[in-house]
């Protein structure tokens, strides 16, 4: 089993092309909260992000005097993505705590993640309307 790689501290400052179209594709799932997550998104920024080798794991903080939306704790259902270097692609959930944006993880359908630099990977975004 291969150790996770964490980015250092120099790479945090922003969301990267994947985690941001991943983002904004889950807020287009849920309409309904679409306009608060956006407003925590604009507000937002990455405390932590780790690539686990079965995927990625971001840790967002949202800046404070940002509303707090009462949405389902998890988010993201109908998004995923073809990932340059994995086969069957990424899906991801976006994961809420006490209102606010919390967790974005990325999950490879099949294979590793170690080998990639999920901070500018190629990928196109598939959102699923029937997912």
């Amino acid at each position: 089993m291969q150790k996770p790689i964490s980015c250092s501290a120099k790479n945090l400052a922003d969301f990267t092309a994947l985690e941001r179209a991943a983002l904004r594709s889950i807020f287009m799932e849920t309409p309904l909260f679409a306009d608060g997550l956006e407003a925590q998104y604009t507000g937002a920024s990455v405390v932590k992000r780790e690539n686990s080798g079965g995927g990625f794991f971001t840790t967002i903080s949202v800046a404070a005097g940002i509303s707090r939306v009462s949405s389902p704790r998890i988010l993201g259902q109908k998004t995923s993505a073809d990932i340059e270097g994995l086969q069957y692609g990424m899906g991801f959930v976006l994961f809420m705590k006490d209102g606010y944006l919390n967790l974005l993880e990325g999950y490879a359908i099949a294979g590793n993640t170690t080998a990639l630099d999920l901070t500018s990977v190629k990928f196109t975004l598939i959102h699923s309307a029937d997912g």
